[in-house]
């Protein structure tokens, strides 16, 4: 260990220079999946690092050790959201009905929804590089996951040959963001509703009859 590096542990890791301290990963861990609760109860102007802090018993220098400033621990939470999301669409996403399963996803998680949109209106702000290159990344990434699904299903004629995958992936990612800000914003707004809609007309007529046989 260097005296320049003094044993800090990466933001992005939780390792040091020594390698891995299981400990740090969990305490790790533990703040990201806290930092959604504390969000959804105090909003974005509320849960400042101290606040977060204070919610899991650890103090301002302490969590500062993982992460150096507020936008970096929210922008984690999403990268590692995301990974869990992508995990279970890789299991479900090949289905039938795959639209309305993201939409239940995203109806059961509306503190990590908020978190999310939050963070995107401050990407398009001055002084968020940070999140606007995470963003950016985070939309391309998504398009190509969804185009690969629909893709899948144009290859087992379930889906239209007559679109464009690459419009239909963000005309899917598009209807996503729209659809959870009203369902955030008003209960009676019907995401899952909206998303099947979506997918029957993406769908091919053979895979839309064979659904309500």
């Amino acid at each position: 260990m260097t005296k320049e590096d003094g044993g800090k542990v990466s933001p992005l890791s939780g390792t040091g220079s020594r390698g891995r301290y299981p400990k740090g990963i969990l305490r790790r861990q533990q703040i990201l999946d806290r930092t959604v609760e504390v969000f959804a109860d105090l909003g974005f102007e509320g849960t400042s690092l101290r606040a977060i802090g204070e919610a899991i018993g650890v103090s301002h220098a302490a969590l500062r050790r993982y992460f150096e400033t507020r936008e970096d621990l929210f922008l984690e939470v999403l990268r590692e959201k995301d990974r869990q999301a992508l995990a279970a669409a890789h299991d479900s996403g090949l289905e039938p009905g795959f639209a309305a399963l993201a939409a239940n996803y995203v109806l059961k998680t509306p503190g990590l929804m908020a978190l999310r949109h939050s963070m995107v209106a401050r990407a398009l702000e001055p002084g968020y590089g940070s999140s606007r290159e995470f963003f950016r990344d985070r939309y391309r990434s998504i398009r190509a996951e969804a185009r690969l699904i629909l893709e899948f299903h144009r290859d087992r004629g379930t889906l239209r040959s007559d679109i464009p995958l690459d419009t239909a992936a963000s005309l899917l990612v598009a209807a996503m963001d729209g659809l959870s800000t009203q369902a955030l914003l008003d209960a009676e707004a019907d995401m899952s509703a909206g998303m099947a809609l979506l997918e029957r007309l993406l769908e091919t007529q053979t895979a839309e009859g064979s659904r309500q046989t």
